[in-house]
């Protein structure tokens, strides 16, 4: 009996050693795994830092005006910024920033992004005249345009914002310049398109509706 009760002290001694062991290694993996998380996400960043000033040195070399807007980067989830100026004013003279974006959820790629905003006046006079319809129509027939070059579109009226998402591995020179003039020609197309329905409807003045009827 003596015996029996010595064997399971023993046992008892040799599995809490062990499980003591197990949970010391088990801590000193998560420790390692950790370690190396962080190790790899600073990596990750350091990564797109440098792929962002590169396609930002591209930018310049082509004439573009770039601004690093980074720093003054208040949104959440954008690690780094750029603001481009188009190389020239839209058909309106407006001359619309375009937006190059690194962000935390997109490991591989970045965003080319810009935001059309519409006119007060036009907004206002269509729906002086309750044409809401138009409006509608006038949206549809801009996703109609703008979808087959493969820009991504997001309605929130009065403004509408699109943008391309650009995979960076192994990304070109003259691929990145194609991206940057197919978000550049989707805005003018935009403007374009509004442009054309502010000229069908807006009121005409004293002298012209003089010359109409000589």
């Amino acid at each position: 009996m003596l015996n029996n009760l010595k064997n399971m002290t023993i046992l008892t001694d040799s599995t809490t050693k062990t499980d003591t062991v197990a949970i010391i290694d088990a801590k000193g993996d998560g420790e390692v795994g950790e370690k190396d998380f962080i190790d790899n996400k600073n990596q990750l960043i350091k990564l797109k830092e440098s792929k962002f000033n590169e396609l930002v040195e591209w930018l310049k070399k082509w004439g573009y005006k770039v601004i690093d807007r980074s720093k003054e980067n208040n949104i959440e989830g954008i690690q780094f910024k750029a603001e481009i100026s188009p190389l020239v004013p839209y058909s309106s003279g407006a001359n619309t920033s375009l937006f190059l974006e690194f962000q935390n959820d997109l490991d591989d790629g970045c965003i080319i992004r810009s935001t059309f905003e519409l006119d007060k006046n036009i907004e206002l006079y269509l729906k002086n005249q309750k044409k809401a319809r138009e409006i509608e129509l006038i949206y549809i027939q801009i996703e109609q345009i703008i979808l087959p070059l493969k820009i991504s579109i997001i309605r929130a009226h009065p403004l509408i914002n699109i943008y391309k998402i650009i995979f960076t591995e192994e990304l070109t020179k003259q691929f990145f310049f194609d991206y940057i003039n197919d978000v550049i020609r989707a805005m003018s197309l935009i403007i374009g398109k509004w442009d054309e329905k502010y000229y069908e409807i807006r009121p005409k003045n004293p002298d012209e509706e003089k010359n109409k009827i000589k």
